[in-house]
C-alpha cells in the first residue's frame, strides 16, 4: 500500500511540475518601492531602501499578494525603521547605515509564485523565500512547507494536525538537507556542525523557495553552516521527499 501511496505521489507530483512548467505567468505592476531616510546626527543618516513586487491588479491572487507586502512596508515605516533609527543614533555613527531590500522572482507559473528576497546591511546579508498560491490553497497565500507538500489542507483549523504534519515534515527534509550538506565537497562544514544543530538554523517550513519548475530549494543563511558569506541552497524535488515519506 506504502508503494502505491508513492506511486500516486509522484504521479501528483509530476502532474504540478508539468503544469507550472506550462503556466502562463503573473503579470507584474510597478514594483512597491521607497527610500526612506532619517537623520542619526549631522554626519550620518539611517537609509531604508526597501523593493518589493506588486502584481497586475486583473489576477485573482494580485490582492493578497501585493496586500502582503504593503503590510511588510507599512510594518518597516511605522515599527521598524524608527526602532532600528533610535539604536544607531546612539551609536554615534560617522557615516550613513544603509540597509537594502530587494526580490527575486524564482518561480512564475499557473500554481505558484515565488519569491527570494535579498537584504543587505553592510557586509551582511539575509534572505527570505516567499511562496504564494495562485490555485489549490487559498489564492494569495503565502505556502508552507506542508500544505506545498499535501500533508495539510488549505482549511484545515486542527492546531495539533498542522503541529504534528509541520513537525513531519521539517523532520524529513532536514534529514535530507543535512544528507546532501555531508556529501557537498564545495562547502566546509563547521567542525561543530552536527544535524541537531540545523534545528536552531534551519526550519523548512518556511526556509525554502521554488524553482522554475515549482521544485523547493532550501536554503541556509551565509554563515550558518560555514564560514562564508554566501547563500547556502540544496534543491529537493517535491517527488523525492514525497518518496521518503
Amino acid at each position: 500500500m506504502r508503494k502505491i501511496r508513492r506511486i500516486f505521489s509522484g504521479i501528483a507530483a509530476l502532474a504540478l511540475m508539468s503544469a507550472a512548467a506550462l503556466a502562463e505567468p503573473l503579470t507584474l505592476g510597478e514594483d512597491l518601492a521607497e527610500e526612506v531616510r532619517v537623520p542619526l546626527n549631522d554626519q550620518a543618516d539611517y537609509v531604508y531602501r526597501y523593493r518589493y513586487p506588486q502584481v497586475d491588479a486583473a489576477d485573482p491572487s494580485a490582492e493578497l499578494i501585493n496586500s502582503f507586502y504593503e503590510y511588510k512596508a507599512e510594518d518597516a515605516v511605522g515599527f521598524e525603521i524608527p526602532m532600528n533609527a533610535d539604536y544607531y543614533q546612539a551609536q554615534e555613527p560617522t557615516e550613513d547605515v544603509r540597509v537594502e531590500i530587494d526580490y527575486q522572482v524564482t518561480c512564475n507559473g499557473e500554481d505558484f509564485f515565488s519569491i527570494l528576497i535579498r537584504t543587505s546591511q553592510g557586509d551582511l546579508c539575509s534572505y527570505a523565500g516567499h511562496t504564494f498560491s495562485r490555485q489549490g490553497i487559498k489564492p494569495g497565500s503565502s505556502v508552507a512547507l506542508p500544505y506545498l507538500l499535501g500533508l495539510l489542507e488549505s482549511e484545515e483549523s486542527d492546531t495539533w494536525l498542522q503541529d504534528r504534519q509541520t513537525g513531519k515534515a521539517d523532520r524529513l527534509v532536514r534529514e535530507m538537507v543535512w544528507d546532501a550538506l555531508e556529501e557537498r565537497e564545495d562547502i566546509a562544514l563547521f567542525e561543530e556542525l552536527d544535524e541537531e544543530y540545523l534545528e536552531f538554523a534551519f526550519f523548512p517550513e518556511e526556509d525554502f523557495y521554488l524553482d522554475e519548475t515549482g521544485n523547493p530549494v532550501f536554503y541556509l543563511q551565509p554563515g550558518a553552516v560555514e564560514d562564508s558569506d554566501r547563500l547556502i541552497t540544496v534543491p529537493i524535488t517535491i517527488e523525492e521527499i514525497l518518496d521518503e515519506m
